[in-house]
């Protein structure tokens, strides 16, 4: 599953209740995620596509209105 791009709520519920899932703000701000709806998804792990081995699963999110850089 790419969840590149999208919003991190929908990566979530995507994920399922079962996956522990983390979300990093990798913007460099050091910002704690808190709605994750207000995040869009630039990075994960594992990646894009991957079959999920281990856990948590990280998504790396900055803000919707700020671009992945």
């Amino acid at each position: 599953m790419d969840l590149i791009g999208g919003n991190a709520g929908r990566a979530v519920e995507q994920l399922g209740p079962g996956t522990e899932v983390t979300l990093k703000d990798v913007s460099g701000k050091g910002r704690s995620v808190g709605d994750p709806v207000e995040w869009k998804v630039c990075e994960t792990r594992p990646g894009p596509n991957r079959q999920i081995t281990g856990y948590p699963v990280v998504l790396g999110v900055v803000r919707v209105a700020e671009s992945c850089g």
